[in-house]
C-alpha cells in the first residue's frame, strides 16, 4: 500500500475512521464484585487473619464466666385477701407492669444490693484481695464501711447482675455472673431473700407511718368536728331557725299564700276594668249583655218592640199621627229609663273596679314586705346551711380516719407485694463466657466483613485500570488483546532445544514470548491482536503501525516486539523500528551490540550505510532498525522531511512496519510518528496505567488526529477478565486458563511430545 499522509482536520476533532464503543451505563455485576474480591483477596485474608486472631486472644485471655439464675413471681398488686381494704390503694390502683417495674427498680436498688454484699460478708474478699494487690491501706479499726467501699461494693454486684421480665407473666429472672460458680449462686440467693425481706420491711414502715399519721390527724379532726358541731346549734338558737330543715319554715309559707292571692285580685281587677271599658264605650248591645241588671234587659227589650211599633205605624200613617206622637213619648220615656238605669250600672262597675284595684295594691304592699322577711331569713339559713354542711364533713372525715386507723392496727405488714421463688439458684457447671464458637464465627464472619469493606474502598480509591472491560469504559476506545503476565515456563523437549538455541544471542528471553512460547496464552493473545488490528480495516489494512503508551515501564516494547513477531510469522517482511530515541532498548532484546547504526544515522546520512538486521534465524522476514546513537534534537529528527521519505522508501521495501516509539506523555516525539501512522496502539498496563494518564494520552493523539486502532491491556491478571475459565470442545481441543502456568503445553490442550 503506497504511503499516503492523512489529511488534517479541524484541532480538537476525533478522527473518523477509529472505531468507538459507545460509552454504556456502569452497572455493578457479580462479575466486577469477584474481581475486585479477587484482586484484594491479600487484604480480605490479612484482615480476616486479624479478626480471627484478636478473637483467638480474647477466647485464651478471658477467664471462664458462670451464670446463676433465679425465677421468682412477684404480683405487687395483689395483697393478702383478708377482707380489708388496703391502705396503698393508690399502689393498687397502678398498672401491673409499671407496678412490676417498679418492684425490679427496688430489687436492683443501691440498699438491696449493699445489704446483700454486707450478708455474704463480700467486703472481707474484696479488702484480701485489695491488700494483696497493694491498691488500699489497712481497713478501718471499726469495720464499718468507707464512702468508696460501698461503691465498691454495690458495683461488684451491679456489675454482673442482670434482671428480666418474662413477657406476658410476673415472672422475674435474676441472673447474676461470675468467674466463680460457688460465689455467683450465693449472691442470687441472698439478693432474692434480702429483696423479700426490704420489700416486707418498706411497706411496713410505710403503713405504720401512716398509722402515726392517722392518729395525730384524728385528734385534731375530732376537735374540728366539736366545734363545728356548736358554732351551727349558737347560730341556730341566735337565728331562731326552728327544725333541721331550712326550708320548712312560716315565713316561706306565707309568702307563698301572699303570692297565691295577688295573682287572683290581680285576675279579678283586670275583668272589672274590661268591664268598666265596655260601659264606658256607650255600646248598648255590650252594656246589656255586659251587666248583670234584669230591669235594664227588660227596659232594652221594651225598646226594642215600640221602635218596631213605631216603624209599622210610620209606614202606614206618617210620622204626624196622633198615634205616632203617643209612641213617640212611650219610647223618649222608656228611653229616659234605660239611661238612668245604664248611669247606676256604670256607677256599680266603677265602684267594683276601684275596690278590686285598692285590694291588689293592698296585696302587693304585704307580699313586698314577706319578700324583705323572706331575704333576711336566707341570709341566716344559707350561713346555718354552712355551717351545718361543714359540721357533718367534719364528722363523716372523722369516721372515715377512725375506720383507716383501726385497719392500719390490723393490716401492717400485709401490704407487702406477693412474693414467691419459684426457681433457686443453683451451681452452674457449663461456662456462659467465653463462647468459643461465637466468638470464632464473629471474628471470621467479621474479618471476612471488613475485608471486603476494605478492598472495596480501597478499589474505590485505587483508580488503575485493571481489566480490558475497564480500559473500554474509561477510554471508549476498542480493546484489541488483553496480555496476561509472562512468566517464562519450559515446556516439553523439543521448545527447550529451541530455547537453548535462542538463549545464546537473546538476553531479554520473556519478551519474546511469541516465539518462544508459541503454544502460550500469552501468544496466543498477541496473535489474537495482530487479527484485531488487520481486520480492523479489511480493504486497506494498516501497513504503519505505531505503538506507544502513557509513561515508561508499560510494556510497549514488549507490545511492538511481539507484534512485529506475529507479523512476520504470517510470511510478511516486517521491519520493527526503534523511535524512542531518548531511551531504546531493541538492541537489548535483539542481542545487538554495535549501537554505532540505528535509526538516527539512517536519518541524518541518507547516503550512508542503510542495511536492516535480521537477528532471529528462526524469523529471517523480521527486520530490526535500533534507535542508534542518541541525537541532541529527537524530536525534530523524527518530525522532519527526511522522516517522511525514509518512511516512504520502506513501505516499498516491507509489508509492515512497527515503531516502538517513546511514551506520549513523557516527550512529544511520539506525536510526529503517531501523524505519519496507519494505526497507533495505546497500551496500557494492568495494575499500573492510571484512568486520567490514559484517557489524556488517548486526548492527545486524538488531537493530533492520530488514527487509534485501540488499546492493548499488557500483564493483565487472567482471573480478573470475563474469560477466565472456558472450554471449546470443537475437535477435540479442551482450554482452561491456569494463572501459574500460562506457558504450559497442557494450557492449550497440547501434550508433551513424549516421542521425541
Amino acid at each position: 500500500m503506497p504511503f499516503e499522509s492523512q489529511p488534517e482536520l479541524p484541532a480538537g476533532k476525533p478522527n473518523l475512521n477509529r472505531a468507538i464503543f459507545d460509552a454504556t451505563t456502569e452497572r455493578l455485576t457479580l462479575m466486577d464484585v469477584w474481581r475486585v474480591l479477587l484482586k484484594q483477596r491479600l487484604t480480605i485474608l490479612l484482615v480476616t487473619l486479624l479478626f480471627v486472631g484478636v478473637s483467638t486472644y480474647y477466647i485464651i485471655r478471658t477467664k471462664p464466666v458462670y451464670e446463676s439464675v433465679a425465677r421468682i413471681e412477684i404480683k405487687p398488686n395483689n395483697p393478702p385477701d383478708v377482707g380489708l381494704q388496703g391502705l396503698n390503694a393508690v399502689e393498687n390502683g397502678q398498672d401491673n407492669d409499671t407496678a412490676l417495674h417498679t418492684e425490679v427498680r427496688i430489687l436492683e436498688s443501691d440498699s438491696v444490693l449493699l445489704q446483700t454484699a454486707q450478708s455474704l460478708h463480700l467486703i472481707d474478699k474484696l479488702r484480701a484481695a485489695s491488700h494483696q494487690k497493694g491498691e488500699s491501706a489497712d481497713p478501718p479499726p471499726s469495720g464499718q464501711l468507707t464512702p468508696a467501699e460501698r461503691v465498691r461494693l454495690i458495683g461488684y454486684i451491679r456489675g454482673g447482675l442482670r434482671v428480666t421480665i418474662i413477657p406476658d407473666t410476673d415472672l422475674v429472672e435474676i441472673h447474676y455472673r461470675n468467674t466463680n460458680p460457688e460465689l455467683a449462686t450465693e449472691i442470687v440467693n441472698q439478693l432474692v431473700e434480702t429483696y423479700s425481706d426490704e420489700d416486707l420491711r418498706l411497706k411496713y414502715d410505710r403503713t405504720m407511718h401512716v398509722s402515726t399519721w392517722l392518729q395525730q390527724r384524728l385528734g385534731m379532726l375530732k376537735d374540728e368536728a366539736s366545734n363545728a358541731q356548736v358554732q351551727l346549734a349558737e347560730y341556730q338558737k341566735e337565728h331562731n331557725i326552728v327544725g333541721t330543715d331550712e326550708n320548712s319554715n312560716l315565713t316561706l309559707q306565707t309568702l307563698g299564700e301572699i303570692s297565691s292571692d295577688l295573682e287572683t285580685a290581680e285576675a279579678d281587677r283586670i275583668m272589672k276594668e274590661a268591664r268598666l271599658h265596655e260601659y264606658d264605650s256607650l255600646n248598648p248591645n255590650l252594656q246589656a249583655l255586659m251587666g248583670d241588671n234584669p230591669a235594664l234587659a227588660a227596659l232594652h227589650t221594651q225598646l226594642t218592640d215600640l221602635e218596631t211599633q213605631r216603624g209599622e205605624l210610620a209606614a202606614r200613617f206618617g210620622p204626624n199621627h196622633p198615634e205616632m206622637k203617643e209612641l213617640q213619648v212611650e219610647i223618649n220615656k222608656v228611653q229616659a229609663q234605660i239611661n238612668n238605669e245604664t248611669t247606676l250600672a256604670r256607677a256599680q262597675v266603677q265602684a267594683e273596679y276601684n275596690g278590686a284595684v285598692k285590694v291588689e295594691n293592698d296585696l302587693r304592699q304585704r307580699l313586698a314586705e314577706q319578700e324583705d322577711a323572706a331575704y333576711k331569713l336566707n341570709e341566716g339559713v344559707a350561713q346555718y346551711a354552712i355551717l351545718r354542711q361543714e359540721a357533718e364533713l367534719n364528722r363523716e372525715l372523722y369516721d372515715a380516719v377512725q375506720m383507716r386507723l383501726k385497719e392500719a392496727s390490723v393490716t401492717a405488714g400485709l401490704s407487702a407485694a406477693d412474693i414467691a421463688v419459684v426457681d433457686s439458684a443453683h451451681l452452674p457447671i457449663t461456662p456462659v463466657a467465653p463462647r468459643k464458637t461465637m466468638s470464632m464465627t464473629l471474628g471470621l464472619v467479621g474479618g471476612l466483613f471488613c475485608g471486603c469493606v476494605l478492598a472495596f474502598l480501597i478499589e474505590s480509591i485505587d483508580d488503575t485500570l485493571q481489566t480490558s472491560e475497564e480500559v473500554e469504559s474509561a477510554t471508549m476506545l476498542p480493546s484489541l488483546a488483553a496480555i496476561p503476565h509472562i512468566a517464562y515456563e519450559m515446556g516439553g523437549r523439543k521448545e527447550i532445544a529451541k530455547r537453548k538455541a535462542a538463549a545464546e544471542f537473546l538476553p531479554a528471553r520473556q519478551t519474546l514470548a511469541s516465539l518462544l512460547d508459541p503454544k502460550s496464552s500469552s501468544a496466543e493473545a498477541y496473535r489474537g491482536m495482530r487479527s484485531s488490528l488487520l481486520l480492523s480495516s479489511i480493504d486497506t489494512p494498516p501497513r504503519i503501525v505505531s505503538v506507544t503508551s502513557a509513561f515508561p515501564g508499560e510494556g510497549k516494547t514488549t507490545t511492538a516486539v511481539n507484534c512485529a513477531i506475529v507479523l512476520a510469522q504470517r510470511g510478511e517482511r516486517v521491519l520493527l523500528v526503534d523511535a524512542d530515541l531518548r531511551r531504546g532498548t531493541l538492541h537489548h532484546v535483539f542481542g545487538i551490540t554495535d549501537l554505532s547504526y540505528g535509526l538516527t544515522t539512517v536519518l541524518a546520512q541518507p547516503d550512508g550505510r542503510n542495511e536492516m538486521l535480521a537477528p532471529l534465524p528462526d524469523l529471517p522476514t523480521l527486520h530490526v532498525l535500533p534507535a542508534g546513537p542518541r541525537p541532541p534534537n529527537p524530536a525534530e529528527m523524527l518530525s522532519s522531511k527526511r522522516m517522511e521519505e525514509q518512511l516512504h522508501q520502506w513501505t516499498r521495501e516491507f509489508d509492515r512496519i512497527v515503531f516502538d516509539t517513546a511514551p506520549v506523555l513523557a516527550v512529544s516525539d511520539t506525536q510526529a510518528v503517531a501523524v505519519l501512522s496507519d494505526a497507533v496502539i495505546l497500551i496500557a498496563r494492568a495494575g499500573m496505567t492510571r484512568k486520567r494518564a490514559l484517557m489524556r494520552a488517548r486526548d492527545l493523539l486524538l488531537r493530533i488526529n492520530a488514527n487509534i486502532a485501540g488499546v492493548v491491556v499488557n500483564d493483565v491478571d487472567m482471573r480478573l477478565e470475563t474469560f477466565y475459565t472456558y472450554r471449546y470442545g470443537m475437535y477435540g481441543y479442551r482450554y482452561s486458563h491456569r494463572y501459574n502456568s500460562p506457558y504450559s503445553d497442557k494450557a492449550y490442550g497440547y501434550e508433551d511430545e513424549k516421542g521425541e
